[in-house]
């Protein structure tokens, strides 16, 4: 017997209703449509290139892969005051994002660089991503030298604070749940490589905190300008965003370079004050054996010192206490110089006098302070100068 009764109810399944979506994890989600409008990723792979064959032709030069000392650095165009603002060399905002300070700065770097720049790079385009990278590491040069005008800068760091910069700014402005709830262990990430960074630079001498901070701005600017919405279709417009934005910052940077103070160039008046230095010196020596030859009267030695040695010396005095704006370690170098010379000016000036009053006692007292101003020399002049 068969059992003809139809069930007062049938299952689902048995009347071919549809099933339910399979599950889709938002996040794989997300990364496909990235993927769509940013097929290929390029730009952080040129980047970290450039850096590392820059610093093997930095080795190559016989550079220290360690720790490169701060002319080698200067002399392959690291950011610095005197050099960048005050000689024009703004070049140099451009070429320090590229040098880097011995391979522990150079690898701590690219391996950051490495880990964050794809990702931000599908978030905003080969094209934006390239715009956020320069204006960023532009922004952090020109903050540090004028923040610090006499702090020799060098390193990608300003540079990748702007990634994390352009994220957050491209968080603050998408804000909604699913794409908020996806992006969330992206957005810690970020906030405590930026916390811990800015925190560490602070404690540990020698950080370009005004770098970070310059380029983290920037960058976050740039991410609030830069962001469209994530669709596949159509594509997202984002070229009158990017020329927007790379145009404004070329404005505000030549604007900043207009109104930057120019600094002093502390090593070009340390090497004038060494010529003056020295022909000063000479000349007194020279005066001293002429009169040891000639067997000269004290009177007239007394004349030729105050006619050959005494004027130009004031004269380089008075030049390097007109000196404005200086801070810092050029300030603290430039106030002992000062005081070195005032020491031998005055040793000179009690000697002419001692000399024309034949005071012998005089004539020692003026000869110790030289021995005093010497020594006080060789505490004021930098040894590599």
């Amino acid at each position: 017997m068969y059992d003809l009764n139809v069930p007062d109810e049938i299952p689902p399944d048995a009347a071919g209703a549809p099933e339910s979506p399979p599950y889709v994890d938002p996040a794989d989600e997300l990364r496909a449509r990235l993927q769509t409008i940013t097929p290929d990723l390029f730009v952080t792979k040129i980047l970290v290139a450039m850096n590392v064959a820059i610093f093997l032709a930095m080795i190559a030069g016989g550079i220290s892969p360690i720790n490169p000392t701060i002319d080698n650095l200067i002399h392959w165009g690291a950011d610095y005051g005197p050099r960048t603002i005050a000689h024009g060399e703004w070049w140099r905002l451009g070429m320090a994002m590229f040098l880097h300070i011995g391979i522990i700065h150079l690898a701590f770097n690219m391996f950051v660089l490495w880990q964050a720049g794809p990702f931000v790079e599908r978030l905003l385009g080969n094209a934006g991503f390239t715009i956020v990278y320069l204006v960023s590491g532009l922004a952090g040069s020109l903050v540090s030298v004028a923040w610090n005008p006499y702090v020799v800068s060098a390193g990608a760091s300003g540079a990748i604070f702007g990634l994390y910069g352009a994220l957050l700014g491209f968080l603050v402005i998408h804000r909604d749940a699913d794409l908020a709830e996806v992006l969330s262990p992206v957005k810690n990430s970020a906030l405590i490589f930026i916390g811990y960074n800015i925190v560490f630079g602070f404690i540990r001498a020698g950080t370009d905190v005004a770098a970070h901070l310059g380029g983290l701005a920037a960058g976050f600017i740039c991410g609030l300008a830069m962001s469209v919405p994530l669709t596949v279709e159509p594509p997202p417009r984002r070229d009158i965003r990017n020329a927007a934005v790379a145009v404004a910052a070329i404005a505000l940077f030549i604007g900043a370079a207009v109104l930057l103070p120019r600094p002093v160039d502390v090593q070009a008046e340390m090497a004038l004050f060494t010529t003056v230095e020295k022909n000063a010196v000479d000349t007194y020596n020279a005066t001293v054996r002429r009169a040891q030859m000639e067997h000269l009267r004290d009177p007239q030695v007394a004349d030729l010192i105050e006619k050959n040695v005494l004027p130009g010396w004031a004269a380089e005095h008075d030049r390097l206490a007109r000196l404005k704006g200086l801070t810092g370690p050029p300030q603290r170098v430039v106030s002992r110089l000062l005081k070195y010379m005032e020491m031998r000016q005055q040793s000179w000036q009690m000697l002419v006098q001692s000399l024309r009053q034949h005071d012998i006692a005089g004539v020692r007292r003026a000869m110790q302070m030289q021995r005093e101003a010497e020594q006080a020399a060789r505490q004021a002049i930098p040894q590599n100068h």
